[in-house]
């Protein structure tokens, strides 16, 4: 059921977000949102968990403050099954952050590098033999990458990074590495 309503919130942004961006206007000219999604490979390691990687799926919507600085939120969920001590474990870690961005503008308006550094949720379920526990626990994020706009009026843009998240629940701190690839759009603005 999880995996179902992940997959249908990825198909809305799909479908939706496209039509959403290119009839929100402002009258300022100046976009002042983002919203997209992405998908990602997480080096995780945990030793209470029995899951070394789990690949997951994220949203994510921004308001640009001004040209240089955002501030967003993000939701990522993944699902994964591990193997602790010859017993199946299946893992679900759900992150809720808010990053602040510092987008770089360097000559070439089609690339834009950030760095970023929230703070956040972690929630992360583990199902054993039948028995279920779950923990959460305050997270911290650091990051950077970069959004490379195409089309025609450059609202689109392939965005990549590398993050680092640490989170500290079932008494085992961990600091997951993720890397993620996604499409985000411009809201507002020409």
């Amino acid at each position: 059921m999880k995996r179902i309503l992940c997959f249908a919130v990825f198909a809305a942004l799909v479908l939706g977000a496209p039509a959403f961006a290119a009839g929100s206007g402002s009258t300022s000219g100046d976009s002042k949102g983002e919203i997209g999604f992405g998908v990602g490979q997480s080096d995780v390691g945990s030793d209470s968990t029995g899951v070394d990687t789990a690949q997951f799926i994220g949203v994510r919507g921004g308001y640009h403050i001004n040209n240089q600085f955002q501030v967003e939120g993000m939701f990522s969920s993944s699902s994964e099954d591990g193997d602790l001590a010859g017993t199946t474990v299946d893992t679900t870690m759900r992150v809720l952050m808010v990053n602040g961005v510092m987008n770089f503008h360097p000559r070439k308006k089609d690339l834009v590098p950030y760095v970023m550094a929230g703070i956040g949720r972690a929630d992360v379920e583990v199902e054993a033999a039948g028995v279920t526990g779950s923990d959460d626990s305050i997270a911290y994020q650091v990051g950077g990458g970069t959004r490379i706009f195409f089309g025609k009026t450059k609202r689109a843009a392939f965005r990549a990074d590398l993050s680092f998240l640490r989170e500290t629940t079932f008494n085992d701190s961990s600091t997951i590495t993720t890397v993620t690839a996604g499409v985000t759009w411009k809201l507002g603005g020409r």
